[in-house]
């Protein structure tokens, strides 16, 4: 793992223990830091969080602008309960 990659999911942990939903994340990566393939976010939320791609899957319906299929208060319902999960096992 590279060093800017690791500072990235180390940026992320420490957003999600300040509270910040998985929305908040995504338009983070995507609008802050030119993040655009859907892929990769959802590689990133592998990594971060311990998580598998298929548990993200949902990351891919969703996206910051125009039409899609979920927007930021779908994905926070689908994915607020895996991360919370992961700071249970990571307090």
């Amino acid at each position: 793992m590279t060093e800017s990659r690791h500072a990235l999911i180390s940026h992320l942990q420490d957003r999600v223990r300040d509270g910040q939903p998985p929305s908040a994340l995504l338009n983070h990566m995507a609008l802050d830091l030119d993040i655009k393939d859907q892929v990769e976010l959802m590689k990133y939320f592998v990594e971060a969080f311990d998580l598998t791609l298929g548990e993200v899957t949902a990351i891919g319906a969703w996206w910051y602008e125009d039409e899609r299929e979920m927007n930021d208060t779908d994905i926070d319902f689908y994915i607020s309960p895996l991360l919370k999960g992961w700071l249970e096992n990571n307090a």
